[in-house]
């Protein structure tokens, strides 16, 4: 008989020890890679937003924000600390994956073969390595989505609620799982599976999700919906619909996508006794309205895990000498995603497996501040009092609060994002530029001057190399007149 239509009885469901092994050998893999480099850029926003905290920001919800300032209180302000909770969220979805696996009719191998290729995934190792809103959007979809099997499944009415407030959370994170809701949504009603919002528990669940995500909708409400246009700046940096298909390759390792698209198609497939085919529909519409809208190729990801849980089914019904040229493959294409996705390497040689760029962004922030501060040396002491430090990213500004006290720096400011909320400096002594801002200061700055650029020790290229820095030492007015011209959100 078919491994896609026997039914798994819920002591045949029950997670199996080897899983939980899987899973923890993951959690300690990126717990042991977390204190090499430093701080990626968006975690120093993390931490300096989660000081901060509020109902939304002009880029985030403030779920991980949130999570920042619960890391910090327990851990301390350091790489270590931020990375424990993203991995251990690693872990969860690798047990959910293999879960779905058993409950989409897949056996023992299925299950452990969904643990591995999830866990495993370049794109999955990448954003379980840093503390990011990719991470938990990764998390609250696959919850969601292992909600949906079992709804599916012929679950309880009252999954829906917990659908709901999955949702609901996630949407307190990105708002992107709201265009998941929405996709899964219309795979019901594209199917027969629509008899399934006959019942006011769906709607109930739709309630919920509302309830809970309505705080940040007023916050960006009341202030002028600064996220519509963080995502038109996002749109307008997209690779173009061939590299959003070729991209896809490289998320998962490049080997796992053949497992992945069985796994799509046995979705798609509806086997009568199994009715998956919403999940497999919702995907679909997911990736062509990214294609076409200039979506980031890692929107789809939060579906991979299922596409591999289902996928392992039909891995589980290859012969022995197909499993085996499979899971070589497989193997490979995880050796190689770790390198790409983990700082594995020393870091002078990073920039020759780091594809994705992301690893380079997390080396040179001490440097950075150690010449920002090499600048504020040269201001006579009797200068000092009042010196503004304004930088052109958060990024910058993130690096410079964190780790600038140390140096004797005081707290930046800048235009980018929400900074610019966050306000105008009071210090009207001179100012330094971090960043292209020649422009931006020449209004108040006649005398602005180049005193150096930004460099580390490895001539690493990333964003901050050769980040010109420029001195003010007698503003003709405080940077609080043209504090509306310093802003931009992208």
């Amino acid at each position: 008989m078919d491994s896609a239509t026997v039914r798994v009885s819920p002591r045949d469901s029950a997670i199996r020890r080897r899983v939980w092994l899987v899973a923890a050998g993951y959690v300690a893999l990126l717990l042991s890679m977390s204190g090499r480099y430093g701080f990626h850029r968006d975690e120093l926003y993390f931490v300096v937003a989660g000081r901060r905290l509020d109902w939304g920001f002009v880029d985030q919800p403030p779920f991980t924000p949130a999570v920042a300032r619960l890391s910090e209180t327990l851990g301390g302000t350091s790489p270590v600390a931020l990375r424990v909770l993203p991995a251990l969220a690693i872990g969860v979805v690798v047990v959910l994956a293999a879960s779905m696996a058993r409950r989409l009719g897949g056996g023992r191998t299925a299950e452990l073969w969904a643990a591995i290729t999830t866990g495993g995934a370049g794109v999955i190792l990448a954003v379980g390595h840093l503390l990011s809103t990719a991470t938990f959007d990764l998390l609250f979809w696959t919850v969601a989505t292992w909600v949906l099997v079992r709804i599916l499944d012929g679950g309880s009415t009252h999954c829906w609620l917990l659908l709901g407030t999955t949702v609901g959370v996630g949407l307190l994170n990105k708002h992107l799982i709201g265009v998941f809701a929405v996709a899964i949504l219309a795979g019901l009603v594209a199917t027969p599976q629509r008899r399934l919002l006959a019942s006011p528990w769906p709607w109930w669940g739709v309630g919920v999700a509302a309830v809970v995500a309505l705080p940040n909708v007023l916050w960006q409400a009341a202030n002028g919906w600064p996220q519509l246009e963080m995502s038109r700046a996002l749109a307008d940096r997209s690779d173009g619909p061939v590299a959003f298909v070729a991209q896809q390759v490289g998320l998962l390792s490049v080997t796992l996508v053949v497992p992945a698209a069985a796994g799509l198609w046995r979705l798609l497939r509806g086997d009568p006794l199994r009715p998956w085919r919403p999940i497999g529909v919702a995907f679909a519409l997911l990736f062509v309205a990214f294609l076409v809208t200039g979506g980031k190729a890692y929107y789809v990801m939060p579906l991979y895990p299922v596409l591999l849980a289902a996928g392992a089914g039909w891995f589980e019904g290859l012969t022995r000498r197909g499993r085996w040229a499979m899971g070589s493959a497989g193997a490979i294409g995880i050796g190689a995603g770790m390198i790409i996705a983990l700082p594995l390497v020393p870091v002078s040689a990073v920039e020759s497996v780091d594809a994705t760029g992301e690893l380079r962004e997390t080396v040179g922030w001490p440097e950075l501040v150690a010449q920002v501060a090499a600048v504020y040396e040269t201001i006579p002491p009797e200068d000092r009092a009042g010196t503004v430090i304004l930088t052109g990213s958060y990024g910058q500004a993130g690096a410079i609060e964190l780790l600038g006290p140390d140096a004797g720096l005081p707290s930046p400011v800048s235009g980018h994002n929400n900074y610019w909320l966050w306000g105008p400096p009071t210090g009207d002594g001179p100012i330094i530029g971090v960043g292209p801002l020649g422009s931006v200061l020449e209004p108040i700055c006649p005398t602005l001057r180049p005193v150096g650029v930004i460099s580390n020790p490895w001539n690493l290229p990333n964003e901050e190399l050769g980040t010109p820095l420029l001195l003010c030492l007698n503003p003709v007015a405080p940077l609080a007149d043209i504090w509306d011209s310093v802003r931009h959100y992208n």
